[in-house]
């Protein structure tokens, strides 16, 4: 009798224990979003203060992100010979109201930036000026999430790119395009007239096997 108590008991145990650990899985999606949501809110707070020297934030790594850009990372990196990798320099705000999106914008393309931001790429034109700027950021598979719904946006739609030192650029979707990965480079040279901006992301969701490119025109400057 003993005995089956103690073997009753353990299935008991053992079962929580399943239980426990099922759940657990279950929420760590939620809790790594919750960590990088706050991550962001951290950074913009920093941006918005003016501020581009980024104190140390702690966001969650992104699934897949050794390979989805990693023929920028060493570029991004190098283009900034202050910034070592594991650091992030502020670079403004972008906001696209159609998506209904509000992100912090850091300098670099390197996967540590874009774990809680969109990536400006150093090598490209600044914000505003001739040329075309490029910004990278993650897909997600959250709804809403990055650049999860980059997708949605369609000719006319209006982008706006807020920097550090207050002036903000308002900028108008004209198209949008998937590319394979090996023609990137390629793709955002033949970008690079007048004043223009390139928002990059992976395509599908979850699979990123290709290049999701929406291309927009400089239309206004406000200080």
């Amino acid at each position: 009798m003993r005995r089956r108590v103690i073997l009753i008991l353990l299935m008991v145990f053992f079962l929580l224990s399943v239980a426990a650990a099922g759940a657990l899985f279950l929420m760590r999606p939620s809790v790594v979003d919750m960590q990088r949501r706050a991550a962001e809110d951290q950074l913009i707070e920093q941006i918005e203060a003016g501020q581009t020297q980024i104190e140390a934030i702690s966001a969650p790594a992104v699934e897949g992100e050794e390979t989805e850009f990693s023929e920028l990372e060493e570029q991004a990196i190098a283009a900034i010979p202050e910034l070592d990798p594991g650091e992030i320099k502020g670079y403004g705000i972008i906001e696209i109201p159609a998506i209904d999106l509000k992100m912090p914008l850091v300098q670099g393309a390197d996967r540590y930036s874009l774990r809680a931001a969109a990536g400006w790429y150093p090598e490209s034109a600044e914000m505003g000026k001739a040329g075309n700027c490029v910004i990278f950021g993650h897909r997600m598979t959250g709804y809403g999430r990055h650049f999860n719904r980059l997708n949605e946006l369609k000719a006319g739609d209006n982008i706006f790119l807020y920097h550090t030192n207050g002036n903000c650029f308002a900028y108008t979707v004209t198209d949008s395009e998937i590319i394979e990965p090996g023609i990137l480079m390629d793709t955002l040279r033949d970008h690079n007239e007048g004043f223009s901006l390139t928002l990059v992301t992976c395509t599908p969701t979850g699979i990123g096997s290709h290049r999701l490119m929406v291309y927009a025109n400089l239309s206004k400057e406000q200080k």
